[in-house]
């Protein structure tokens, strides 16, 4: 029973992840640089995390933090996700969309077997077995389905191979799957020296937010909010909300994690998003262009979904 509930709270959050993403993507338009929409939505994040933890549970972010803990518990889970993030922008322009995800996804499912199968982090031990990698190839497969097959992503690829090898670029995307779920797992390793799940999420948020800040400060010399659109329009609110979504992923994360096992976490998380993209996509959710649900898709699903059979139940 309880599995069943870590389960759909996976899904829960990995739909979560489209919304975010989508959200952002929209702010993004309005802002001369995409680490601005990030640095928003890891600032919300921060403020409405401190006042939730100045409420339920102040020590998590004051006495209660255990510093005896390497440097890398309280600053490598902010790294990794930016790291990813700004990753995904320069591979998008390389490789195309395509390419991207599929070798990132890659990466994580590397990554997460290695995690499990060694324990790092803290994680409790799955050891590596035909089931479990038979279910991550059925997993890569599916998230290779359910990728459009676009000229423009074979066009973007060759003109990059003009100036840089293509192959280096996968093994740089490959590697940048890496860091998902070590933000996870790190971030993992925070709740414990913090004693505080909500003070490890205020913490990766912050250090976030510091760190974007500083990188936009870096390139682009001050740090602007866009308020309102080409038309001098006013910016909706909610345009600005993706931080909130931000705060149940992050946290659905860390509870994950010790549950279900790295690659788990990271094929639920996929599923979800999976399914939420769908339902973007079939009713144009964010005023995006409809797309009805085709066979590629649904079969996208159903292999995810025998890829997590495999994993966790044979």
């Amino acid at each position: 029973m309880q599995i069943a509930l870590f389960l759909i709270m996976g899904i829960i959050m990995g739909m979560l992840f489209p919304i975010q993403a989508s959200i952002s993507a929209r702010l993004s338009s309005y802002s001369t640089t995409p680490l601005t929409a990030s640095f928003i939505a890891f600032s919300l994040g921060s403020v409405i995390l401190l006042i939730i933890n100045l409420i339920v549970n102040p020590r998590g972010i004051s006495v209660g933090i255990d510093f005896s803990y390497p440097w890398y518990v309280f600053i490598g889970g902010a790294i990794t996700g930016i790291g990813f993030h700004v990753a995904n922008i320069i591979l998008f322009s390389k490789l195309g969309a395509s390419v991207t995800t599929v070798i990132t996804v890659t990466g994580q499912m590397i990554v997460g077997i290695l995690i499990d199968h060694f324990g790092w982090f803290g994680v409790p031990a799955y050891h590596i077995s035909s089931t479990r990698i038979i279910g991550t190839i059925i997993m890569i497969l599916a998230i290779s389905l359910v990728q459009p097959k676009k000229k423009k992503d074979l066009t973007q690829g060759l003109e990059s191979k003009k100036k840089d090898s293509k192959s280096i670029w996968i093994i740089m995307g490959v590697l940048a799957g890496f860091l998902p779920p070590l933000q996870t797992a790190i971030n993992g390793k925070l709740r414990v020296a913090t004693d505080s799940l909500l003070g490890a999420t205020f913490i990766s948020f912050f250090v976030g937010a510091i760190i974007l800040l500083i990188l936009i400060l870096i390139t682009k010399r001050r740090l602007e909010i866009p308020l309102y659109d080409a038309q001098k329009k006013r910016i909706p609110v909610w345009v600005y909300m993706a931080g909130i979504f931000g705060i149940f992923i992050v946290t659905g994360n860390i509870v994950l994690l010790p549950a279900l096992g790295s690659v788990l976490t990271t094929m639920i998380f996929l599923l979800g998003q999976m399914i939420m993209a769908v339902i973007i996509d079939q009713f144009g959710i964010f005023n995006l262009q409809k797309r009805k649900i085709d066979s590629r898709r649904i079969a996208a699903l159903v292999l995810t979904i025998i890829g997590i059979i495999f994993v966790k139940f044979i």
